[in-house]
């Protein structure tokens, strides 16, 4: 039998090597290009092929919506200046598009946003294990390289509630002001303008706090992701020993997820047909806690994961207990959201702890590789082995079916 706790040792030694010795790992950064080549060298010291690839991604996460924000908090100064309606027509169409922006960006769409903002060069390390015999199925274990900026919201449970709300209220103040303008374009009802004070004071807090967010350091992302990387590099080795029968696997350590999964998106641009029925595992912050896997991803919209990962992650939950596995809805968002609303086959694992006191490191200068759990770093190993090995079954009982 295989002592998983070897490949959680290997898994814990690049967890450390990306978030001590790299360092945070911000989105189009050289960091992150280091981490990139980190995870392709690992590879090919374990001799499995491997290659980067790049692509272009926006460079902030906050930047769009302060350019959302801000014009439609000048529209408001304009019109409050002149009080014409025209100007109230105007200031309804920015308001309007203003949120039409928003939505689009946090559910992974192209928008007027991300056409006027900068780019910069990101990419993929990619690694592929063949099949041991003739390959049936198609798995890709993907877990990002980058991490994010340290806000203040999200240093507490209580502040990430606010933000929540706030992303939220946000939404709605600019889809109220657009109407609110509308109307008073044709009535002139000047009591409307207590509306409009209350969504302007929101979207300026918001517009206060992505400010503020985008100045903030990078965190160290020793669970949020590097743990998500370090278990898929371990996986890797033990693949390259033990490669499954019928499955390739692929091992992608991709970029620019903190800005939007820029990075899965670009690796099932560019793998269109070789990915169109492969089943995508995303591996996200699985360093603390006890495993678990998505049910649903997202973060205004929710998408349900793929079906029958689904159900193998369920059997494997419930025939291995002492690997303490559950199942809940998704908080925010991982690279599955982008690839289920493009109709992938994606199924996300995470780890997260039983009690409310045990808070998750994330987006936080504490995410550092003291916080990581061995253990936690085993179980999760044994588990997405379980779960790959119950898909490469269940293809070698297709193909013994077919014969």
């Amino acid at each position: 039998m295989v002592d998983s706790t070897a490949y959680a040792e290997l898994a814990l030694s690049h967890i450390r090597y990306l978030s001590e010795t790299i360092g945070g790992r911000g989105s189009t950064t050289h960091q992150e290009r280091q981490g990139a080549q980190y995870a392709c060298d690992t590879m090919a010291g374990a001799r499995i092929p491997s290659r980067l690839e790049p692509f272009r991604s926006g460079r902030s996460t906050y930047r769009p919506f302060v350019l959302a924000f801000g014009a439609a908090l000048i529209s408001t100064a304009l019109y409050f200046a002149t009080h014409f309606r025209l100007v109230a027509l105007v200031a309804g169409a920015i308001s309007a598009l203003s949120a039409w922006g928003m939505f689009a960006e946090l559910d992974f769409s192209s928008n007027w946003m991300r056409k006027l903002l900068p780019t910069g060069s990101s990419q993929n390390a990619v690694g592929v294990v063949q099949a041991k015999k003739n390959r049936r199925h198609r798995i890709v274990l993907l877990g990002h390289v980058d991490t994010h900026r340290t806000p203040v919201f999200y240093s507490s449970t209580t502040w990430h509630k606010l933000f929540v709300a706030l992303v939220g209220g946000t939404f709605i103040s600019l889809a109220v002001s657009a109407v609110v303008y509308i109307l008073l374009a044709v009535t002139g009802w000047v009591w409307l303008h207590w509306a409009l004070i209350v969504a302007t004071a929101v979207q300026l807090f918001a517009l206060v706090l992505c400010v503020h967010a985008d100045i903030t350091p990078y965190s160290p992302g020793a669970n949020d992701n590097a743990s998500g990387v370090g278990t898929i590099l371990a996986l890797g080795h033990r693949l390259a020993q033990y490669p499954l029968q019928h499955t390739e696997v692929w091992l992608v350590a991709d970029g620019c997820e903190e800005l939007g999964c820029y990075g899965a998106a670009a690796l099932v641009d560019q793998h269109p047909d070789e990915l169109r029925n492969a089943t995508i595992i995303a591996l996200d912050i699985v360093g603390a806690g006890d495993p678990a896997f998505l049910i649903n991803d997202g973060l205004l919209r929710k998408y349900p994961v793929d079906s029958p990962t689904l159900s193998i992650a369920r059997q494997v939950s419930k025939d291995h207990p002492a690997l303490r596995a559950f199942e809940h809805a998704g908080i925010a968002y991982t690279d599955s959201a982008v690839l289920l609303k493009r109709g992938y086959r994606a199924f996300t694992i995470d780890a997260l702890p039983r009690e409310e006191a045990g808070a998750v490191q994330w987006h936080q200068m504490t995410d550092t590789v003291d916080r990581i759990e061995l253990d936690c770093l085993r179980r999760v190993h044994e588990f997405v082995w379980n779960i790959l090995t119950g898909i490469d079954q269940e293809q070698q009982s297709s193909a013994q079916r077919s014969t």
